[in-house]
């Protein structure tokens, strides 16, 4: 067999490598700003997942409206944000114990004063924290990507 006639053996056989190889496993980061109304949300969560299965990634958005999320594969990710996590007037449940009882009550007033990077509660419309409502996606790339959210109605 000469050469020319391997390469031209081999040559399908690197095409179905390269083709298997698509998902890159050299991470990504993703960071950005989230805005509701124009105006920088100043808590919450923005959570980030495959349409399909796999790894779901979350950031806590800062006090200035920024977050970012490193080590995530690149492909097409929907994105839910929430902020209820930041709310001061939350209620959470408190159980009756042995009597079986629950009732509901208000978050402890720790969580009325911010502390580190938390900001203030801006309520935001609940579509955005349901990944099939949302709207909102984001493709990623290999390396650095930047993409800002600024939330509507």
């Amino acid at each position: 067999m000469t050469t020319n006639s391997r390469l031209l053996l081999a040559l399908p056989l690197c095409f179905v490598v390269v083709l298997g190889c698509t998902k890159s496993s050299v991470p990504s980061k993703l960071t950005g700003k989230v805005a509701y109304k124009g105006a920088p949300v100043t808590g919450g969560t923005l959570t980030i997942s495959p349409e399909g299965e796999g790894a779901i990634y979350s950031a806590p958005i800062k006090a200035d409206g920024t977050y970012s999320i490193a080590s995530i594969p690149a492909g097409e990710f929907v994105v839910t944000i929430e902020t209820e996590s930041a709310n001061p007037n939350k209620k959470i449940p408190v159980y009756g114990g042995a009597k079986g009882k629950g009732a509901m009550s208000p978050g402890p007033e720790a969580a009325a004063a911010p502390s580190g990077d938390t900001g203030q509660f801006v309520k935001i419309p609940v579509k955005y924290n349901d990944k099939k409502k949302s709207g909102l996606t984001v493709t990623l790339v290999v390396g650095p990507n930047e993409k800002n959210f600024d939330l509507t109605d």
